[in-house]
């Protein structure tokens, strides 16, 4: 009787655990997810004004330097969000002179990658001629194109005090910073592209200034709140070895997000050549899929810091519940998509593409909302548990698997699928879909395996720092 006691105290305290971790993640991720799709209204304001201002030809100009953006962008925000764990860390310890050497690492890291990427994006317009992109689309891009270029430096600082920000758990700082920041982009883009009193419009380079001084206040905005204060007397020294441990960690993330993003990019360039109706249905889903992506993405920067905090706190309880309570949610949150997707397929594209010129595309859509719905499925579980890999520092076995799953296997099938077996832009989803799944199981089993054997490997700089 005692036994059987013990045994449904236990079972009563490990559920509450899980319960009381799942309302931790949600209450993390809900303001990560709510900061990308703010983020996100922002780019969709830009392209909405430039299309409203000047037509067509200026949002396809416009849209050839973001896209280019947008790959380099996410590849250095992976760099930096090697920075997480580390920091996490650092606050559960209240080590301040930690947090401050770390916002150091972070500032180096920033400017790294700011020499590298800015001038890639600066010169843009000259190197992808080549490639036999119109040569009018570039120059009427370029202005904006290379003010975006500079605009890479303010938004790698706002990525990094968002890191840091997130990672000490307070996420809902830079969501109220952004949302401020939101109707300022707007009257930006207005009155830079089409002038006021003396100053002349900039045209679309406008909207590349206005880009520039947007991401330029919220950093002032986030140094002055993301400050960390000590009392020590002592200098605080910079620690290269910090530097190449989150540079490491990091580095496979960036690699990643641009294995993840290119992807789809490359889909939307093959889709160009399929015909009108392939290529409206695949835009549409596209943008759709977009707004998908950031409740899955907010669930594994919240089971990264989550797991980051118990893994310093060495709980081997916190852990588990950690876990499970992310591959929980990550199981529901995918079951929710997938259900949204569903309901809203045959609707939402009779709206945007039901017009009698483009009606047949509006059927292809809802299958690929349907696919899309199954990505999603996949998708969820396999970025929380990314995440907790990522909490624990484990980062290069998750981006070899994205790699295979999305340009070894996705990619491949996805042409087969199209080209041999006839399934047009549909071919190439389940390209995706399956691709997508491979990689789920491949990170699930990853999981799996660093949960049956939890001491991971420390960063030498750790192993140096606890032997001293």
């Amino acid at each position: 009787m005692t036994s059987l006691v013990t045994e449904s105290s236990l079972t009563a305290a490990t559920r509450n655990a899980n319960f009381s971790e799942a309302r931790s993640l949600l209450r993390l991720a809900a303001p990560i997810a709510a900061i990308a799709l703010v983020s996100m209204g922002m780019s969709v304001t830009d392209a909405a004004m430039v299309a409203l201002l000047f037509g067509a030809d200026a949002l396809a100009a416009v849209a050839v330097g973001s896209d280019l953006y947008s790959i380099l962008y996410y590849f250095g925000v992976g760099i930096i969000s090697g920075l997480a764990p580390f920091y996490t860390a650092a606050v559960v310890r209240a080590d301040a002179d930690a947090q401050i050497r770390l916002q150091r690492i972070g500032k180096v890291c920033v400017m790294l990658i700011a020499a590298l990427l800015v001038p890639i994006v600066w010169s843009s317009p000259d190197w992808l001629r080549p490639m036999g992109i119109e040569p009018a689309l570039l120059e009427h891009g370029r202005g904006y194109t290379q003010a975006m270029a500079v605009t890479l430096v303010p938004m790698l600082g706002v990525v990094l005090y968002r890191t840091m920000l997130t990672a000490a758990e307070r996420p809902r700082v830079f969501l109220c910073v952004t949302l401020a920041m939101l109707p300022l982009n707007a009257a930006f883009n207005y009155f830079l592209m089409m002038g006021a009193g003396p100053m002349p419009g900039l045209g679309v380079a406008g909207a590349g200034v206005s880009s520039l001084l947007v991401a330029t206040a919220i950093l002032v905005v986030l140094a002055i709140i993301g400050r960390v204060k000590t009392r020590t007397s002592n200098p605080i020294q910079f620690d290269w070895s910090e530097l190449f441990a989150v540079v490491r960690v990091g580095l496979p993330i960036g690699i990643t997000a641009v294995a993840e993003v290119g992807v789809y990019l490359g889909a939307t360039i093959y889709a160009a050549t399929l015909g009108a109706a392939d290529a409206a249905a695949h835009v549409l889903v596209l943008r759709v899929a977009g707004v998908a992506y950031a409740i899955p993405m907010a669930l594994l920067q919240a089971s990264m810091v989550r797991m980051a905090r118990a893994e310093t706190l060495a709980d081997p309880a916190l852990q588990h519940a950690v876990t499970r309570s992310s591959i929980f949610l990550g199981l529901g949150s995918g079951f929710l998509l997938f259900a949204g997707l569903a309901a809203v397929a045959d609707p939402l594209s009779t709206a945007f593409l039901g017009a009698d010129q483009i009606g047949a595309a509006a059927g292809l859509a809802a299958g690929l909302l349907l696919l899309l719905g199954v990505i999603e499925l996949f998708e969820s579980p396999c970025l929380a548990a990314a995440g907790i890999l990522r909490g624990r520092k484990d980062t290069r076995a998750p981006m070899l698997f994205t790699i295979a799953g999305n340009w070894v296997i996705g990619a491949p099938l996805g042409i087969y699928l199209c080209e041999f077996q006839q399934m047009g832009i549909t071919g190439v989803w389940t390209g995706l879909l399956v691709g997508m799944a491979v990689t789920t199981l491949l990170t699930l089993a990853r999981l799996v395996q660093t949960v049956a054997r939890p001491q991971m490997p420390m960063p030498r700089f750790s192993r140096m720092r606890r032997a001293a």
